[in-house]
């Protein structure tokens, strides 16, 4: 949970921050142990934690990541490279929290534990990182990698959004027209076809109903919206409802192949960055779990560590949980042949990457004109059905 706090010093100085911690209890305890007085604890509730969660980008630690690799490299102390770093920050949650980092550093705290402290900014895999690149005395370089992945999965993420924003405009654009033309337009014709002394058409009558629906029950939708939310939230937090919903999305034709790759991509690039920074398979294959993104993937990944410790190698215990792609299998096994997994597991993350662009763009180029040609027949059916009864008038008055 995360807690706000305010503290006072040996000097008498009041300091303020936020910290993860279990309970209250386990905080203050902490404080204490860093010679710090607790004035005042609060709890954040998960509301508030998520907005704030939010309102941290994964640019924000790209931007952080790659100064301090530029400072590091420039032969300036951690310490000096986290202050420098913390002025150059705009005012933010973020910049809070690297103030108090830096403060645990001063009081003797090591950089992986004084991150560890901050999962919501700093993952396990970056903590696991930093700490590799501290015990091997190689932060610079570790600093330097980390940026470099930071950045693919950001442009990857950047792709991804940024290719949706068109087909999404369009797709909001049609329901705006489609409620416009069936709450506003049509219940201006209700009166006149109800006059008609013949029978109005089936599509006119249809969209007649659904007017009269959307012009006197429309506080339903809403209602029914916010329920539908919510169970699926209650559904989807579920350990079992999340997995569920992951193997399910990952069947959905075509986009379900697109998934996939995403997930694929994204383990390959971070197996690879753990396993060249020195870090144990086994542990590597854990943290890569948890930037999948997909809960069958990652629990596959998990029944592949326990395969490997049962004596079977990577590409095999892969293999059996039937979730990587044949073509990363056998871009895997070579590696593993050839001792350059670390290498290897790079290629197929950016082959993975390529396949995602590609297909994403194949994927929109059909969906975008399709989700078009529903826009234009829904209009269509609306037209008709305003303008049947209208003719039908017309040849009953004889003009």
């Amino acid at each position: 949970m995360q807690f706000s706090y305010k503290v006072a010093d040996a000097a008498g100085r009041i300091e303020t921050g936020r910290e993860e911690a279990a309970s209250r209890e386990e905080l203050a305890a902490a404080l204490k142990a860093r010679g710090k007085v607790p004035l005042e604890i609060k709890g954040e509730s998960r509301f508030t934690s998520q907005i704030k969660f939010y309102r941290f980008s994964a640019k924000e630690r790209l931007y952080f990541t790659r100064q301090l690799s530029s400072l590091l490299n420039s032969g300036i102390s951690l310490e000096k490279a986290l202050a420098i770093i913390h002025r150059l920050l705009r005012p933010s949650d973020f910049q809070d929290v690297l103030g108090q980092i830096y403060q645990l550093i001063l009081e003797g705290h090591s950089f992986s534990n004084a991150l560890e402290r901050y999962p919501r900014y700093f993952p396990g895999v970056y903590v696991n990182l930093i700490r590799a690149g501290e015990s091997g005395g190689i932060l610079q370089k570790i600093t330097g990698r980390l940026a470099e992945y930071e950045e693919e999965q950001v442009n990857l993420k950047n792709f991804i959004v940024s290719s949706l924003i068109y087909p999404m405009i369009l797709a909001g654009a049609t329901v705006f027209v489609l409620l416009l033309y069936v709450g506003v337009v049509i219940p201006k014709f209700q009166t006149i076809f109800a006059e008609m002394e013949s029978g109005l058409p089936l599509v006119t009558q249809i969209v007649m109903v659904v007017g009269r629906f959307f012009q006197y029950g429309w506080w339903v939708l809403p209602l029914l919206f916010m329920g539908m939310v919510i169970a699926f939230r209650q559904w989807t937090g579920s350990p079992e409802g999340r997995l569920r919903w992951d193997q399910l999305k990952l069947r959905i034709p075509y986009v379900g192949g697109i998934l996939l790759k995403i997930a694929v991509a994204r383990v390959s690039m971070t197996l690879s960055m753990l396993c060249t920074s020195g870090v144990p398979l086994l542990s590597g294959l854990t943290m890569a779990a948890e930037v999948s993104g997909n809960q069958a993937v990652s629990l596959g990944l998990e029944a592949a560590v326990t395969g490997i410790r049962q004596g079977g190698s990577l590409v095999k215990s892969l293999a059996d949980q039937k979730i990587f792609p044949v073509l990363a299998l056998e871009m895997i096994g070579v590696g593993e042949e050839s001792g350059n997994l670390g290498e290897m597991l790079a290629q197929v993350g950016k082959t993975y990457e390529a396949e995602v662009k590609q297909s994403l763009g194949l994927f929109l180029s059909v969906f975008e004109p399709v989700l078009i040609l529903i826009m234009v027949t829904v209009i269509g059916i609306l037209a008709a059905a305003i303008l049947l009864p209208i003719m039908d008038l017309n040849s009953q008055m004889g003009i």
